[in-house]
């Protein structure tokens, strides 16, 4: 709800996650002020009622930020049937996934029918309740998806290539682009980008102040391609032709290497880290770079859980993705805080939900939009509901909205 009016927007709880640690997690019986589309105060209804706002009362819901996704593919939804539960294909290496997925692609689609198939995921992350998302493709009219559209999403344009022969079609791609200051290039992956391009789409990206995301220690098979040269990815590229004998393993882990090629900083979002110690987990938190973890995706292609614990003890900025519907049956947040919950019950529910809100919107840099609800920030957010617990305490509420996933109901207020 928009324009000159005011509303008091009313509900059974109120999650804040805000910066004001004054505000409890939860606030029961809570309400939200808002005027000409922005927020003036948060706090409990008792305070804020008897003025001329038009209230709105929400019942038993939850009212909470709008989620970010910082991590998506929606030029493959088209290829969604890839991610379903029963075509899954249990115990294979992450190469079998990836060689099926080109497979699928070299058939080649109707450009229209990709677009659809982006614009349906687009509408299904945000009817899941995301305002704000990062997504990630190799064709340049992937960048159009977005256009017009009430989600925020910032594409960025992959760039692969490890050959020597790759590679100069990759500096290619990056020459032409230098006049297109506000298309993002970034590198694919340590083992499909060459160490000179992962370095010259890095110092593209700092020029014109992009983030840089990555595809980072995944799988386990890209940490063995990347500390001996062999495995299951060598035999991949080889069988691709995308091999030469030009690149030369690092004998290092893909954090290590990343570190040595001079690409982590605070623009930078490393995303999966799956196959992480704690001395990578070092690195990363000594260079303040960001990482995105997909709990969806990588226990659909069972490469492994990321230590997202130990990432919290380290102080790393930790945000939430869904990856692609061709990894991922569910392009829903609430599934991936599930998921992360399943996998990690010992991490605190609200850490979650800071994740998938503010963390996101901060990296984004949008967080004085959404992320939170605060002051000054946007009337959209969400009303959200289902099977509550009644009468509950604020843990119930946070472990609640954690772990509900897909029976959880999103309503806009806007």
């Amino acid at each position: 709800m928009t324009g000159n009016s005011a509303y008091l927007h009313k509900a059974a709880y109120l999650v804040p996650v805000s910066g004001d640690h004054g505000l409890p997690p939860v606030i029961n019986d809570g309400a939200v002020l808002t005027r000409n589309g922005r927020i003036v105060a948060v706090a409990p209804y008792g305070e804020l009622r008897g003025g001329d706002a038009i209230e709105v009362d929400h019942g038993t819901a939850v009212l909470m930020p709008a989620l970010v996704n910082c991590h998506s593919h929606l030029e493959l939804s088209y290829l969604a049937r890839l991610g379903r539960d029963d075509d899954r294909e249990s115990g294979g290496e992450m190469t079998d996934w990836i060689r099926k997925l080109l497979t699928e692609r070299e058939k080649g689609c109707d450009p229209e029918e990709i677009k659809m198939a982006a614009w349906q995921g687009l509408a299904r992350l945000y009817a899941g309740g995301c305002r704000a998302g990062l997504d990630i493709g190799n064709l340049p009219e992937s960048r159009e998806f977005g256009r017009g559209f009430k989600v925020d999403l910032r594409f960025f344009q992959e760039i692969l290539g490890l050959t020597e022969t790759g590679i100069e079609v990759g500096l290619s791609l990056l020459a032409a682009a230098e006049n297109d200051p506000d298309l993002c290039l970034t590198a694919h992956s340590p083992y499909s980008t060459g160490p000179e391009l992962i370095r010259k789409l890095k110092e593209r990206a700092a020029r014109h102040g992009h983030l840089f995301p990555i595809h980072v220690a995944e799988s386990s098979a890209e940490t063995a391609f990347l500390a001996a040269g062999n495995g299951p990815f060598r035999d991949f590229l080889e069988e691709r032709s995308a091999w030469d004998d030009s690149f030369v393993s690092p004998g290092l882990s893909p954090i290590a290497y990343l570190d040595r090629l001079g690409v982590l900083d605070e623009h930078t979002l490393c995303v999966h880290c799956v196959q992480c110690d704690g001395e990578d987990l070092e690195v990363v938190a000594a260079r303040n770079s960001a990482i995105c973890v997909c709990p969806g995706s990588n226990r659909y292609l069972e490469v492994g859980s990321a230590p997202v614990p130990q990432m919290l003890d380290k102080g790393i900025r930790v945000v939430l993705g869904t990856d692609s519907s061709a990894s991922n049956p569910h392009l829903i947040l609430w599934q991936e805080m599930r998921v992360l919950h399943e996998a990690h019950p010992d991490i605190e529910p609200g850490g979650i939900i800071r994740m998938a809100t503010r963390n996101g919107a901060e990296l984004m840099g949008i967080s004085d939009e959404i992320g939170s609800l605060e002051p000054g920030r946007s009337s959209s957010f969400l009303a959200v509901s289902g099977d509550l617990p009644e009468k509950a305490n604020s843990e119930a509420i946070l472990e609640w909205l954690v772990s509900a996933g897909l029976s959880i109901v999103t309503e806009w207020v806007e």
